[in-house]
Formats: structure tokens, C-alpha cells, sequence
């Protein structure tokens, strides 16, 4: 069965979904949503069909056209109102990150999604990368032991252009970057943190407004903590964008190192990893569970019951730079909990 989609967003990022939706088998554009002219034309190009009708609003795609979900490409501010009206309207909801800016948007959509019997789901695609891959594999295979401690470097220099959205958002690398690394960190670890102590500032140079440069030190379960800094205004050597990072246990380290993985041993010898065969391209791999849960009523792994944590994660960094305090996460009871009371952070 092929699924159709409501696009809402296609220039910028949207432009790469629409290829990454292009070259899927199992999926077909049923509308276009975008207040653009020219990025619905370049739209339609690379979809190769000039006939998918575009609308300048959700509603009127919603009123016109039959579709089976809607793919939410949009400044984040926008994602939770345009996820409830595809959800009253019986669509299923795939959602670029960060899930909002704002925690309680995100615990609506968190508590009424299940009113409605449809999947929310959010991309999480640095998750489906091939050296993420086999980072996660060498540590559910025990490798270096007991982890203790993660170190987490990411440098980069941002490409806002003056006047758009992002220069206004006042902590735009914890949650449209960040949100990333701390997503990998609970992948990875495979649980979520108990604290977080973190700060954020904006260097005298940057057009932005708001924190360019944060550092968050976490405490996970089993005494694991986390260093993480991150900058967006970096005038030296850059990171890619997963950053480098080293998770130290009592038998060696896993280390990620512009991209390519390797275990260090005790014995200080450095191997790389074997990448993890048929790895598909990250986006597809998040088309490709969004389609089985629809389909089948699996639960994607970053369903919004497992994404609401990542972003209360996120949440829990960005109170503790306002407050200059220690903040304690309140995570729902589990992961599929989808009727757990509402939880976030507490300072201390």
C-alpha cells in the first residue's frame, strides 16, 4: 500500500524530504502547503509531477484532498497546532524535531494524541547514521564494559541568515541542535538522565539573540555522567554535526571521531569500527517506520512517547541555564506510558 502525504513546508529542509519522499516507493504526494510560490514550483520539480495541487494553509489541503498523513516541515513554533488539526482531522503525523518550543505544547499534543487512535512521530535521523550505528553496536555488545562517563565536543559555525526565524530564537542550538546529541545520548546509553546542570551564553560577535554557546554536565542512571558542550559561533576548528564524543567504560572507550567510530582498549590500542551493512539514508529510515506503524500499528522508535523525553531533556538543560540551578527530570512511568500524568523538571 502506498501512503499519500500533506507536505506542509517545503522550502528550506522541506526540500529534502520532498527527495528523500521522491525516491520512496511507498509513499505519494498528495498536496503541497507552503506560501511560497517558488518553493511549491521547485516542489513540484523535484517531485516530477506539475499537477500536485498546493494550498497556502493546512486547512485548505485538509478540505480539498484525501490523504493519509501529514509530513510537518516548519518552524517549530508551528508543529504542535499543525499536528492537532491533522489529528482532528484523522491523519497521522510525522514531524521534523524539535517537537515545540514550548513544554506545554509538546505535553498537549503528548496527552491528547491518544484521544485520536493516530501515530505521532518525530525525526530523530541522526540516530540512523551508519557510524551511529556501529557506536550503538559496540555498546550493546558490552565492549568497553560498564560505561562511566561521556565526553561531548560539538563546534560549528551557524548559517542564520539575518531576519529569519531563527535569529530571534532565544535557545536555538539546545533545541534545534542539541536536541540531536541529546537524543543519541539516550539512544545510546539506552536510558534517560536524573539531572542536568547547564549554562548558556551569546559571544559579543554573533547577530543572534539568543544562547550560541551552552554546556550541560548530566547524571545518568548507574552513576554515568555526561560532559557536553556545544557552540554555533565557532571561529576555529569545526565538528561534524553528530560532534566527537568518547564514552569511557571499564574496559576501553567507544569514541566518535570526525565521523568514523572506534573502540580504544585498556591497552591503549585504537581500532575502527566496521560500519553496519545496508545502512539507508537517515530519512528513509524514518519514512520507512512511520510506514510500518501506520500500516501495521507498530511503534516507531521515536514515537512521541519516546520523543516527549528528548524533549523534556532538552527542556530540563534550558531551565537549568535560566535558573543557574541543578534541575531533576520527572519522566512519564515508561516510554509507552502514553496516559502518564504530565512530567517535566523541577530546579533543586
Amino acid at each position: 500500500m502506498t501512503l499519500s502525504l500533506i507536505q506542509v513546508g517545503v522550502g528550506g529542509f522541506g526540500r529534502a524530504w520532498l527527495k528523500s519522499i521522491a525516491a520512496h516507493p511507498e509513499y505519494r504526494m498528495a498536496a503541497l502547503v507552503d506560501l511560497s510560490e517558488e518553493a511549491v514550483n521547485e516542489a513540484r520539480t523535484i517531485l516530477q509531477d506539475q499537477g500536485i495541487p498546493a494550498f497556502g494553509t493546512l486547512e485548505e489541503a485538509l478540505g480539498a484532498v484525501s490523504a493519509d498523513a501529514v509530513l510537518i516541515v516548519t518552524p517549530p513554533r508551528t508543529h504542535v497546532a499543525l499536528a492537532l488539526k491533522a489529528l482532528e482531522a484523522g491523519l497521522h503525523v510525522l514531524t521534523e524535531k524539535p517537537l515545540s518550543y514550548s513544554i506545554e505544547e509538546a505535553m498537549t499534543l503528548y496527552e491528547k494524541r491518544s484521544v485520536y487512535g493516530k501515530q505521532v512521530v518525530v525525526n530523530q535521523n541522526y540516530r540512523w547514521s551508519a557510524p551511529i550505528g556501529a557506536v550503538k553496536r559496540a555498546l550493546d555488545d558490552g565492549i568497553i564494559g560498564d560505561p562511566a562517563y561521556v565526553e561531548w565536543s560539538f563546534r560549528r559555525l551557524h548559517n542564520v541568515r539575518r531576519g529569519t526565524w531563527r535569529v530571534s530564537s532565544p535557545d536555538i542550538l539546545f533545541t534545534d541542535v542539541s536536541v540531536h546529541h541529546f537524543d543519541l545520548m539516550r539512544y545510546l546509553l539506552g536510558s534517560d538522565p536524573i539531572s542536568v546542570c547547564a549554562q548558556g551564553f551569546r559571544p559579543s560577535w554573533t547577530w543572534c539573540e539568543g544562547s550560541m554557546v551552552n554546556g550541560a554536565f548530566f547524571e545518568f542512571p548507574g552513576g554515568i555522567r555526561v560532559n557536553y558542550f556545544g557552540s554555533l559561533e565557532e571561529t576555529g576548528s569545526l565538528t561534524p554535526w553528530n560532534g566527537n564524543f568518547r564514552i569511557t567504560g571499564s574496559e576501553g572507550a567507544v569514541e566518535l571521531t570526525e565521523d568514523v567510530p572506534y573502540v580504544v582498549r585498556r591497552d591503549g590500542s585504537r581500532e575502527e569500527l566496521a560500519l553496519p551493512d545496508g545502512t539507508a539514508e537517515s530519512k528513509k529510515v524514518t519514512l520507512d517506520m512511520f510506514k510500518d506503524a501506520v500500516l501495521e500499528g507498530t511503534k516507531a522508535a521515536t514515537d512521541i512517547t519516546d520523543n516527549i523525553r528528548t524533549f523534556l531533556m532538552v527542556s530540563g538543560a534550558i531551565e537549568s541555564a535560566r535558573t543557574q540551578r541543578w534541575v531533576t527530570y520527572r519522566f512519564p512511568e515508561s516510554a509507552g506510558a502514553g496516559e502518564a500524568a504530565v512530567s517535566g523538571a523541577e530546579s533543586e
